[in-house]
C-alpha cells in the first residue's frame, strides 16, 4: 500500500490520543492496512439474491 495510508495511520491515532509502542507500530500499521482493504471490500454491494438481510423468513406463529 501507499506511504499515504501510513500517514493516514498517524494522523488516526493522533486523533484518537492512542500511542503504539515502537517495537508494535509495524504489527498495528499493517492491520490498519489490512482493515482497511477489508472495509473496501464490505463496502461492494451484494446482489438481492446474496443480500443476507433478504434470506430470514419467518413463519407465521400457529396457535396450537
Amino acid at each position: 500500500m501507499s506511504e499515504g495510508d501510513e500517514e493516514d495511520f498517524r494522523s488516526a491515532l493522533r486523533r484518537a490520543g492512542i500511542t503504539v509502542q515502537a517495537e508494535r507500530y509495524d504489527v498495528m500499521l499493517a492491520a490498519y492496512r489490512d482493515f482497511q482493504a477489508l472495509m473496501a471490500c464490505l463496502d461492494e454491494p451484494f446482489a438481492y439474491a446474496e443480500e443476507p438481510a433478504c434470506t430470514l423468513q419467518l413463519l407465521p406463529l400457529v396457535a396450537r
